[in-house]
């Protein structure tokens, strides 16, 4: 019985030894393929780092840490428009693309329709983490208040433009008039009756409208009112004969049949109203768009701006970010720093050319 009983107890300890043993390799090969995932994690992320240092984006002479911080983004206005959002849309797609580390930081710089971002932006530190909304309407304090800012014309880097909105001159559905040369030519034999709606008379519509005059010699009568709907209210009630808006102040009117736009402002057909014509194309050299940019100040390092610049293109042009942007009805109009500083300049220049002859107060 004894010996019965030590053979039993003998086997109870060779499995329980046996037991201990396989937890101990089990527990080993636990351990083993943790270590083995995370160095899979490590490896990773090296290669995902090395990637983005190596970037196709990234041009010739770009430091390779950059960006080693947040990039400050200055909007001179409230929060919640259509090109605050996209902006948001378009930096998330880049560091999501680019495997930034940081990201973007937008500084709300509101008031004085603009002035206070331009100005901020205008004598920041051009060291690529600063970056700022510098629309086209620019140009309009760059002549008219030339030496009253910090800002200028030339005190920006233009970078990349969002979205564009051409400027549109048109006429209640029902109105005799049926080109825009047809309306400029009453202008012109009745000087001073033909009324025209705009939101500013110094701004960009009412300028437009003093620019067609000079080079036609008509005389319009340019009524400013608070939006573009109040102007569009206007004529469509018969109050006034015509206005002078953007593209997308008309959209809801076009839909109801209330409204006709005889042109549209940008050097090209607006995709919305592909069978209307420009103001160029009935003759007239004024371009009238609403252009929405961002830019470094004067100075930065070429090879950082060009980054952004080629990062924003990229985002732009993912198709996850255009589906948004179709979504959101955003007029997307994608443009690098030589197109923009072009059209820019072509735009100041006629301002300036204006101002010389027949300066608005």
């Amino acid at each position: 019985m004894f010996k019965k009983n030590g053979i039993i107890v003998s086997i109870l300890a060779l499995i329980l030894v046996m037991s201990v043993a396989a937890c101990g390799k089990k527990e080993n090969a636990t351990n083993n393929s943790k270590e083995a995932n995370t160095e899979t994690t490590e490896t990773t992320t090296n290669e995902t780092t090395e990637t983005t240092g190596t970037s196709s984006l990234r041009p010739e002479g770009l430091p390779e840490d950059y960006p080693n911080k947040d990039i400050t983004y200055l909007y001179g206005f409230s929060a919640g428009s259509i090109q605050d959002a996209y902006i948001r849309i378009l930096f998330d797609k880049i560091k999501e693309m680019e495997g930034w580390k940081h990201g973007m930081v937008v500084n709300y710089q509101e008031g004085a329709s603009g002035r206070i971002e331009w100005n901020q932006l205008a004598t920041a530190k051009p060291d690529g983490y600063t970056i700022g909304f510098t629309p086209s309407a620019i140009a309009i304090p760059s002549v008219s208040e030339k030496g009253k800012n910090s800002f200028d014309f030339d005190s920006f880097d233009y970078t990349f433009n969002m979205m564009s909105d051409p400027g549109a001159i048109g006429v209640a559905a029902n109105s005799p008039y049926n080109s825009l040369k047809e309306l400029v030519a009453a202008a012109k034999e009745k000087p001073g009756t033909i009324s025209i709606g705009v939101t500013s008379a110094i701004g960009s519509e009412g300028l437009t409208v003093k620019q067609i005059q000079k080079l036609e010699g008509a005389k319009f009568n340019i009524t400013a009112f608070d939006g573009g709907a109040d102007v569009v209210a206007n004529v469509i009630g018969g109050h006034i004969d015509a206005f002078c808006l953007n593209v997308g102040d008309t959209t809801s009117f076009l839909e109801n049949g209330q409204i006709k736009v005889l042109a549209t402002g940008a050097s090209e057909r607006s995709p919305y109203l592909p069978d209307v014509p420009t103001y160029q194309e009935e003759g007239y050299d004024v371009t009238q768009a609403s252009m929405r940019t961002i830019s470094f100040p004067k100075g930065v390092d070429p090879a950082i701006r060009k980054y952004i610049e080629n990062c924003l293109m990229a985002a732009a042009n993912d198709p996850e970010v255009k589906a948004k942007a179709e979504e959101m009805k955003i007029p997307v109009d994608s443009k690098g720093s030589e197109e923009i500083t072009a059209e820019f300049t072509k735009q100041y220049e006629a301002l300036l050319k204006l101002w010389e002859s027949d300066p608005w107060q």
